[in-house]
């Protein structure tokens, strides 16, 4: 019998690039629940961190969740580190993220940053297909949630903003922001 997410890594490797490292579920010196591979994409400048094995973990899930963060390349520690914080935070909180909610902190989440808070989306970067992967019988059965990073005043403006995170999507875009790049300034 087929594991239910067989095929998981070549979808993943599909859209995000192959894997070119990662780090044990045992990396800190115990087991956190969850493994982290890091992705290089062949065509674009862009690395991205992606969970393993949190959708394994007895947490409430509308639909079994691994988390993904996106970046420049050169910036992979930092993308893992927030796929580090937000699977941690769902495993502490015992439920998933989902897609809508988010994370504000009162410090640069990042040192040496100014990103301090997080949204939970579907991948702002890659087509829509990326965002579920789907059994033999295409039925959804994990859902990747893209961890975007924001400066508080992104944050904010998230808050205030009727349309919210589509609303600093199309300042980011009207800006040209370079949401990947973990070290950039405010767009708000």
């Amino acid at each position: 019998m087929a594991s239910l997410y067989e095929g998981l890594l070549g979808h993943a490797e599909r859209y995000l690039g192959p894997v070119t490292h990662a780090e044990p579920p045992d990396v800190l010196g115990y087991n956190r629940g969850f493994a982290i591979g890091f992705h290089r994409h062949p065509e674009h400048r862009m690395v991205s961190a992606a969970s393993t094995g949190l959708r394994f973990q007895d947490l409430e899930f509308q639909l079994p969740e691994e988390i993904v963060c996106s970046a420049r390349p050169g910036q992979e520690q930092e993308a893992g580190h927030l796929v580090h914080f937000a699977a941690t935070s769902a495993l502490k909180n015992g439920k998933g993220h989902g897609y809508g909610g988010g994370y504000r902190n009162a410090d640069p989440l990042i040192p040496e940053t100014r990103i301090s808070s997080l949204a939970y989306s579907a991948h702002p970067h890659l087509p829509e297909e990326f965002d579920h992967f789907r059994n033999a019988d295409g039925e959804a059965v994990l859902r990747f949630v893209t961890v975007v990073p924001m400066t508080d005043p992104e944050f904010r403006f998230v808050l205030d903003e009727k349309d919210g995170l589509h609303g600093l999507m199309e300042v980011w875009r009207l800006n040209g922001t370079d949401i990947l790049d973990l070290h950039r300034k405010s767009a708000v």
